[in-house]
C-alpha cells in the first residue's frame, strides 16, 4: 500500500470550492475580524493566490488582483479609482472596447479624453483640476507607439494624477512599467500568458495601497474574480511564457524584414519599424519584441483588401491573439470608415499576429497573399 502521508505534487494542486470551513467558533470570529484568510472563493482561493503571486513577481510590484478578463480588469481598476467628477486622459489609440467603456462612464460624471501623446509635455495642455488619471497602451493598439513612460510617471507624480498601463503586448516578460514608475499595469491574461486561445483573463498590479481599493470594490464587490481552475490552467500556461515570448521575438523580426521589401506594404506599425524616437524608445523600456503588428496596404480598393486577407492561408481571420494560431483582421469592417479615420486609420490598414508558425512558412503565405492581391501573382 502507498504511503499516502508526505508527498509534494509537481504541479500545484487545484482548490476547486466556492466556499472554506472554519475550524471553531474562536477561528471563525478572528479570521472574520481580521478579514484574513480564505472564507469564500470570489474574495480569495489558494489556487488563484498562487498565480496572483506569480505575475506580481514577474512584474515587480508589491501586490496584484486577477479578474475573470481582461475588460473586468480594466473595469474594476477604473471604477475602484474614479468618482464623479474625476477625468481620465487615455493616450493614443487604447483598445476600442476600452475606449467605448470609458465613454460610457460619463453618465456616472466621469469625463473621458483620448489625445495623441508620447511624453508628458504633449499631455500637459489637457490636464485640468480634475484630471485624476492617465491610461496608457504602450505599444499602443493597432499603431504599436511607445510612450516615454518614466517622463510621463514622474510628472503625472507631482500633480498627484495616477498612471496606469495596459502592458498586454509586451508581456511581464518583455516590459515592467512599474520599474520606471508607473503606478498600476494591466494585462489581458487571454493573450500571451494563457497562450493557447482557450482563456479569458485579467490581470492588475501595483503599490498596496491601490491594490487593496481595487480588491475591495472592484475585485470583490463588483465580483470579477477568477475561478480556481481558469487559474489553474494559467499558470501552468506560465510554465512555457519564456519559451514562446523568445520564438515569438525571434519569429517576428524575419516577417517585418520581408514585409520591408514589399511594395504592396505602404506602412509597418511594429517598433522594430519605426522611427529614431520610437526605436530609442524600445531600447529603455522594451526587453523583446512582441509578435502583433500592423500593415497599411498600399491601396483603397476594398477589392484588393478582401483578395488578400482571403488568399491567406496560415493566417485565421480572427480576434484577439497571444495563441499559437496566426492571426489577420483587417480594421475595416464595412460600415466604420468614419471610426476608422477618427482613431487615425486607412482603410487598408490590417492587424497581423505572429503565432507558433515558423517565419519561413508565413513569409510563403503573406507573399502568395499580397501577389494574388495586386494581380502579380503568376502561376508556376
Amino acid at each position: 500500500m502507498i504511503d499516502n502521508s508526505n508527498f509534494v505534487p509537481v504541479s500545484p494542486p487545484i482548490y476547486q470550492t466556492s466556499t472554506f470551513e472554519y475550524s471553531d467558533f474562536d477561528d471563525y470570529v478572528k479570521r472574520s475580524s481580521t478579514n484574513s484568510g480564505y472564507s469564500y472563493t470570489r474574495s480569495g482561493n489558494p489556487t488563484v493566490s498562487l498565480l496572483e503571486s506569480k505575475l506580481t513577481e514577474l512584474e515587480n510590484g508589491q501586490e496584484g488582483i486577477v479578474f475573470s478578463s481582461g475588460m473586468g480588469a480594466i473595469s474594476s481598476t477604473l471604477l475602484s479609482l474614479l468618482v464623479s467628477g474625476d477625468e481620465i486622459i487615455s493616450i493614443n489609440t487604447i483598445y476600442g472596447e476600452n475606449i467605448s467603456f470609458m465613454n460610457n462612464l460619463e453618465r456616472y460624471g466621469i469625463k473621458h479624453l483620448n489625445i495623441s501623446a508620447i511624453n508628458f509635455n504633449d499631455i500637459r495642455p489637457h490636464i485640468t483640476k480634475d484630471t485624476k488619471l492617465i491610461y496608457i497602451e504602450s505599444p499602443s493598439s493597432q499603431m504599436m507607439k511607445l510612450c516615454d513612460l518614466e517622463n510621463i510617471a514622474s510628472k503625472a507624480k507631482e500633480s498627484q494624477i495616477i498612471t496606469v498601463i495596459d502592458n498586454t503586448w509586451a508581456s511581464p516578460l518583455f516590459q515592467t512599467p512599474l520599474d520606471f514608475g508607473v503606478d498600476l499595469s494591466i494585462h489581458s491574461l487571454s493573450k500571451y500568458v494563457g497562450g493557447a486561445s482557450d482563456l479569458l483573463g485579467g490581470f492588475v498590479v501595483g503599490d498596496n495601497e491601490y491594490i487593496e481599493t481595487i480588491r475591495n470594490f472592484g475585485s470583490n464587490a463588483l465580483g470579477n474574480s477568477m475561478s480556481p481552475m481558469e487559474a489553474w490552467l494559467f499558470i501552468r500556461s506560465l510554465k512555457t511564457l519564456k519559451v514562446r515570448m523568445n520564438h515569438h521575438n525571434e519569429e517576428i523580426v524575419k516577417v517585418l524584414e520581408f514585409l520591408t521589401t514589399r511594395k504592396e506594404v505602404k506602412k509597418i506599425f511594429h517598433p522594430f519599424c519605426s522611427n529614431s524616437e520610437q526605436k530609442e524608445l524600445s531600447k529603455k523600456y522594451l526587453k523583446g519584441y512582441g509578435s502583433l503588428f500592423a500593415i497599411e496596404l498600399n491601396t483603397e480598393e476594398v477589392e484588393k483588401i478582401r483578395k488578400f486577407v482571403d488568399s491567406l492561408k496560415l493566417f485565421k481571420i480572427a480576434v484577439s491573439w497571444g495563441g499559437s494560431e496566426s492571426l489577420v483582421l483587417p480594421a475595416y469592417k464595412g460600415s466604420n470608415l468614419k471610426q476608422m479615420n477618427e482613431r487615425g486609420l486607412n482603410i487598408g490598414h490590417i492587424r497581423l499576429y505572429i503565432g507558433l508558425d515558423s517565419s519561413e512558412e508565413l513569409i510563403k503565405d503573406l507573399s502568395f497573399a499580397l501577389e494574388k492581391a495586386f494581380d502579380n501573382y503568376r502561376k508556376e
